[in-house]
């Protein structure tokens, strides 16, 4: 199914980075079809809503702590419970895109049967990749380290998800 050379550093250290590149690609697309302008709008504004009340919040505990000021540390409590509050609605607003994991999971199976010849724990086919041997190489301080198939795929599927979350807008990747 995959040719042999392709299983090998640097051909594997591509391929991997290629697969990594369309999954966190069309995941990202998938999650911006089906999550709303509006619903982006809606998570970005509560996020710094409650980035700015934080920062005040702790700002405000910093001199009540330092002058003794009662009132003021009535102040950061009652911030305190916006704060609690705000975060309860943006946990409920994030949850409602939860509803595209399934779709992408899916997808994500699939091409990970593809690449090992295993779903789960269960062996549907020889594969080249599931050997568990290094597809690349990342130098270090003390010479190299050797990644397998879990591991290369992983650190670029964080890269790519977060690259494409900024360009897809979508939550949690912009400021």
């Amino acid at each position: 199914m995959i040719p042999e050379w392709l299983t090998t550093p640097p051909a594997s250290t591509i391929f991997i980075l290629c697969v990594s590149l369309l999954m966190a690609f069309t995941s990202s697309l998938i999650n911006s079809l089906f999550t709303s302008r509006e619903h982006r709008e809606r998570l970005k504004a509560l996020k710094r809503k409650i980035d700015d009340l934080k920062r005040k919040k702790d700002e405000d505990l910093k001199r009540a702590k330092s002058t003794g000021d009662k009132t003021l540390l009535k102040k950061v409590r009652k911030r305190e419970r916006q704060l609690l509050q705000l975060q309860s609605q943006m946990a409920s607003l994030s949850l409602r895109q939860m509803r595209v994991f399934p779709i992408t999971m899916v997808i994500f199976l699939i091409v990970w049967l593809f690449l090992t010849g295993r779903l789960f724990t269960l062996k549907l086919f020889e594969s080249p990749f599931a050997g568990g041997g290094p597809v690349a190489f990342l130098p270090w301080i003390s010479g190299e380290i050797e990644l397998s198939l879990f591991y290369w795929y992983l650190l670029c599927s964080f890269l790519f998800g977060t690259l494409f979350s900024r360009a897809f807008g979508l939550t949690g990747a912009t400021e």
